[in-house]
């Protein structure tokens, strides 16, 4: 991690929690390219822009496994809408209930350093967990504001056929079954 983003609060001084008036409360902002040093926030067309304020604000307790932080991450994502190109920007928040021990359990729980809790990995696996996937849609609820109106109107110039569907003839067999009531 850079200097810069440990200097703007992804850090927490363990010493401060072990003293006999411990921090719990840590609360911190940053910007999401502080967090994009393994890569970009990104989840297929769906990203937090670089600029993008990241608010953290956690309650740290020391426990006997190392020390256990929870709390909330918030930032906005921001998307094309799928419908009408326009751009969907929303909040999110990610709750945090995680554990940082000295020796990391993968998937489990997060490496606790020896001078320093480092926060960074857990706040940007976070972001990358909340972030949606799959089509983004304009949230409004009416239609997206530029899709052109023929395009939301029914087409009417098929004629509808009242007909049965026709039957595949090698499922012909099954008709002759019958069961009894």
């Amino acid at each position: 991690m850079s200097e810069a983003a440990s200097s703007r609060g992804l850090r927490v001084p363990l010493e401060r929690l072990q003293r006999l008036e411990p921090i719990r409360y840590w609360q911190s902002s940053v910007r999401a390219l502080d967090l994009q040093q393994a890569g970009s926030l990104r989840v297929g067309e769906v990203s937090v822009d670089e600029e993008e304020l990241v608010e953290i604000d956690l309650v740290l307790d020391r426990v006997s496994e190392g020390v256990a932080v929870a709390g909330t991450v918030t930032t906005q994502w921001s998307a094309e809408c799928a419908r009408c190109l326009c751009l969907v920007r929303e909040e999110m928040v990610a709750e945090v209930e995680e554990l940082f021990e000295a020796r990391e359990r993968e998937g489990e729980s997060y490496l606790l350093g020896e001078e320093f809790l480092d926060l960074e990995p857990m706040v940007r696996e976070l972001i990358l967990l909340e972030l949606p996937i799959g089509v983004v849609r304009c949230s409004k609820a009416q239609e997206c504001e530029n899709l052109a109106p023929e395009y939301l109107a029914e087409d009417d110039s098929e004629e509808v056929d009242s007909s049965p569907p026709k039957r595949d003839p090698r499922w012909a067999a099954l008709d002759q079954i019958t069961f009894d009531d």
